[in-house]
């Protein structure tokens, strides 16, 4: 099916050329090679090779149908990688379908949008220009489409190195953008290589570029994770909770309490030893806790009073809009000894998920039952200071600057980047992937946060409901993993991190310089003197 439907797109674009059908044979290919290569599936280095189909479709047929392969290939891998949206437990199984599907053939034009610019531009400037363009427009691609109340980083290729920690190390000079490019770049070059074997010349050189493309970054990597050197900033005790329980059964009243005394009982054991922070999963509250309902916030004031803790948990929230509400996704940072909340809401909300795209400006669109939340977004980034108490060496910093993200935004890089930018050495990320159940979703989700800890070298310490939760130190190493379908805490000690790496400081700069070396080629091409090949 996704093979005629991908034929048909490509036969729409007016040539005289008749196509191989095993050409599109390739592309399927690539998009599974692709797929195999995403966590949680141990099989990254295929990565290094999954393009190759891909290049050679565009190859053999001189970069003619670049749109229709590249959405054929968008199609295989987003369907790949997001199945599990049709099997979302918070709606009907009609629903889901609809949202992943629609989901999955409007990423597909990502990957239609490289296939077409690369083929233009080999079309225009030979076969050579499109191949060496490649890494650059998808890159480029990759880094502009996070933009927009539908921006998506879930699937860009840098995360199928998510295992490969020395190789991971480079995102915090280059970021993922850099990363990506890495992947694209192995596939061309290995494709070049191919090719001069095929054709009896000797492929050396292009297998010492090889080398060097590997050699380079993972020499990096593991220099820079034996050249860790002793810190005198303090040490951060912090506990996570995970309670694995249904999201839907939980707003039930009897459910409710359970769900409540859960939390308590987890806490306290996960207090054993003296704790700076304690983090509660997102909307771990099946209630509007600012409004007390039921006494909850009292208890849980009197609760971290006794234990002498910080408590971060995702909430439900709300604020007055004349006769209405505005809801939302937040978080509540509760401190021992008053009675203050401080409050983070969520800003990148999930589309079609928590929100109707462009229903701010058309309120009508709220009216839609997609079986989606009608959540309204915050309008900025928090950050947050703990006292660190438990740590009691000389330091010269002994307030902890945290920020938190929840769920869907630690996929976001610049978002985590400008909580450091603004001062915080240490992420809290908050999830609930319950929804989508024992699929490849939490696994993915859960490796997307190991890029945040080593683009900014701060620690991430991320709690769900279901799991998986997980503590990884600023160089991306796990320190502590509580699994899917779980139920218990993790206790650990961090350190304050140092977000101090080219990419806090730069950003996605080598994505950036992509797309204005993808813009050049373009132009370059256009303005060529010259016919179509």
């Amino acid at each position: 099916m996704i093979e005629s439907s991908c034929a048909s797109l490509s036969n729409s674009e007016p040539t005289d050329r008749v196509q191989s059908r095993s050409v599109w044979h390739w592309i399927l290919l690539a998009g599974v090679l692709s797929v195999a290569a995403f966590p949680p599936a141990p099989f990254g280095g295929l990565a290094y090779f999954a393009l190759l189909p891909f290049i050679y479709s565009l190859f053999a047929e001189d970069f003619h149908f670049g749109f229709g392969k590249g959405y054929c290939y968008g199609l295989v891998l987003n369907a790949g990688i997001l199945y599990w949206l049709a099997l979302n437990k918070g709606t009907t199984w009609y629903y889901g379908t609809i949202s992943m599907l629609a989901g999955v053939t409007f990423l597909a034009l990502n990957y239609g949008l490289i296939g077409m610019v690369v083929g233009f531009i080999g079309r225009r400037g030979g076969a050579n220009a499109g191949l060496w363009s490649l890494p650059f427009v998808w890159t480029a691609v990759e880094y502009l489409r996070t933009f927009g109340t539908l921006g998506f980083t879930w699937n860009n290729l840098a995360y199928t190195q998510a295992y490969a920690l020395p190789l991971v190390q480079s995102v915090a000079v280059v970021g993922t953008g850099g990363l990506s490019f890495w992947v694209v770049l192995i596939n061309v070059v290995l494709f070049r290589w191919w090719q001069a074997c095929r054709s009896g010349r000797s492929g050396t050189r292009w297998g010492i570029v090889v080398i060097g493309l590997f050699g380079i970054p993972v020499l990096y990597g593991w220099q820079t994770l034996q050249s860790e050197t002793p810190s005198p900033r303090r040490q951060v005790a912090v506990s996570l909770i995970q309670p694995n329980v249904d999201p839907n059964a939980k707003w039930d009243r009897q459910a409710f309490f359970n769900n409540m005394q859960l939390l308590h009982d987890l806490t306290d054991s996960a207090c054993q030893q003296p704790r700076d922070l304690v983090v509660w999963p997102e909307t771990a509250t099946p209630t509007f806790l600012r409004r007390n309902h039921y006494q909850q916030l009292t208890l849980i004031n009197q609760h971290i009073n006794r234990l002498g803790i910080h408590l971060l948990s995702g909430v439900p929230d709300y604020a007055p809009n004349g006769d209405n509400y505005r809801i939302y996704n937040a978080a509540f940072l509760l401190r021992p000894g008053t009675t203050t909340i401080e409050d983070y809401r969520k800003l990148r909300l999930v589309p079609f998920g928590e929100y109707i795209p462009l229903s701010g400006y058309f309120p009508e669109l709220k009216r839609l039952n997609l079986g989606q939340g009608n959540f309204d977004a915050g309008d900025s980034m928090r950050v947050f200071k703990v006292p660190l108490r438990i740590d009691h060496r000389s330091a010269i910093d002994t307030t902890l600057t945290l920020s938190v993200v929840i769920c869907y935004e630690s996929t976001f890089p610049e978002l985590v980047r400008e909580a450091t930018r603004r001062g915080a050495e240490l992420l809290v990320v908050v999830s609930n992937d319950a929804w989508f159940g024992y699929t490849s979703a939490p696994f993915l989700h859960a490796a997307i946060a190991r890029f945040r800890a080593v683009e900014n070298r701060i620690p991430v310490v991320r709690a769900a409901n279901t799991g998986i939760s997980l503590i990884y130190d600023q160089y991306g190493r796990t320190l502590q993993r509580l699994g899917f379908a779980e139920q218990g805490y993790l206790a650990a000690t961090v350190e304050q991190g140092t977000p101090h790496t080219l990419y806090t400081r730069w950003g996605n700069w080598w994505a950036v310089l992509c797309v204005i070396v993808s813009g050049g080629w373009l132009g370059w091409a256009v303005f060529r003197k010259g016919t179509y090949v």
